[in-house]
């Protein structure tokens, strides 16, 4: 991995990694000689010279690209067993970091149309408490995705992709240092929009040609805008220019392939289309978690990488958590907990009978119903909240 260090770290055995101009350009203090540090003399050198910083590749570090290939390898022949928190404990602390999440997001995008720096400071503090809760109970963040306002979207949306995008990655196994920057990642995602007229960001009808042309720039004004700073590593840096790159070549700013593209940009890709497809917008209405992830399906090997892509409906699971499922009893439950082993039998907690009355809570576990032979209870399909006018969240919370 890349990380940018103070001149006092550095020592004898480290190596200064190459950059490109559009980095160091606009850090006029920073060591940009590549190669090894072969001694003290050459670090005093290097500091009497008045540099203040250098990147350098940590000597255990395993090139991104590589680790996530063998992370999908692995996570296919094995899939996580690590226990989680309770998922009717960790919805209250999720809810509180969702909710700051927002707020965070909404202070980044106040900032930068007045021509502010982005607080990355702030950020990582707020991603910090995403990743946490995803390591404790992931299910508790994908509930909370998918109840976000249509009116509050512009903010929801980059939460939306980081919480999604950190869950994938904590799936897959990746650090804490790596789930941080990928949940920066998706936090800032979208920044560039704040370059695009609003009249064209709001448009309900089609977008023309030349307009949807302006939106395609908007990845690379994102990473205009943040590479500004000097605390905005490379690594989001890259995933923020190509978060629309496609598998096949025909995605945007620059018709990227599968190997060019980095790899927190190709989770961010995945993170981005299912929060778009799932989301209620003022001009379209939300499609079905379990049918959106079949969509996506469909665009392996065109859009995704088809390992990719079948790795992330594993993690989610057929039945994503915060769906609405029609059981064959005619009662009405709530996905909580996903089962990558068994994704047809998450655990789902039973909320409504079937002329949609609420009814005392009842949690169940479809994969240990089965191992214990009660094969009776299953379920049918997805059902849609709007359509019965249900305010899900307040069940999420309710105790029985």
């Amino acid at each position: 991995m890349i990380k940018k260090i103070a001149i006092e770290e550095l020592q004898p055995g480290m190596e200064v990694v190459r950059l490109s101009s559009e980095v160091w350009e606009h850090l006029p203090f920073l060591y940009t000689e590549p190669g090894p540090i072969t001694s003290d003399e050459q670090v005093d050198r290097i500091r009497s010279e008045g540099y203040l910083h250098a990147f350098i590749q940590t000597a255990d570090a395993e090139p991104m690209e590589k680790k996530l290939d063998r992370l999908l390898t692995e996570r296919l022949r094995t899939p996580p067993t690590k226990p989680r928190v309770p998922f009717d404990e960790e919805i209250r602390v999720a809810e509180v970091a969702y909710k700051n999440a927002i707020g965070q997001a909404r202070r980044i995008i106040h900032d930068v149309k007045l021509g502010k720096k982005v607080d990355y400071e702030a950020s990582v503090e707020t991603v910090d408490n995403i990743v946490d809760s995803a390591v404790r109970n992931p299910d508790t963040l994908l509930c909370l995705s998918k109840l976000s306002n249509y009116d509050e979207y512009t903010y929801a949306h980059s939460i939306n992709v980081s919480t999604i995008a950190v869950v994938f990655g904590e799936y897959l196994g990746m650090s804490r240092d790596e789930l941080v920057q990928l949940g920066i990642a998706g936090m800032l995602h979208d920044l560039g929009k704040t370059a695009v007229p609003s009249r064209i960001i709001n448009k309900r009808a089609r977008l023309t040609t030349d307009e949807f042309d302006i939106i395609k720039r908007h990845p690379q004004y994102g990473h205009d805008i943040l590479k500004r700073q000097e605390d905005i590593p490379a690594e989001i840096l890259d995933a923020v220019r190509n978060h629309h790159e496609k598998y096949n070549g025909s995605g945007y700013p620059r018709q990227r392939t599968k190997d060019e593209i980095p790899p927190f940009a190709r989770i961010l890709s995945l993170a981005d289309v299912y929060d778009a497809l799932t989301s209620d917008r003022s001009y379209k209405e939300a499609i079905l978690p379990n049918k959106a992830l079949a969509i996506m399906y469909g665009m392996r090997e065109q859009d995704f990488d088809p390992l990719e892509v079948q790795m992330f409906i594993k993690c989610l699971g057929i039945f994503p958590s915060g769906s609405l499922v029609k059981l064959n009893t005619g009662f009405y439950g709530l996905v909580y907990e996903s089962n990558p082993s068994l994704p047809l039998m998450p655990k789902i907690k039973i909320i409504l009978d079937e002329d949609l009355h609420p009814i005392p809570s009842e949690l169940v576990d479809l994969a240990a119903e089965q191992a214990l032979g009660k094969k009776n209870l299953e379920i049918l399909e997805c059902a849609d909240p709007a359509s019965y006018k249900l305010n899900i969240r307040t069940h999420l919370t309710r105790r029985n």
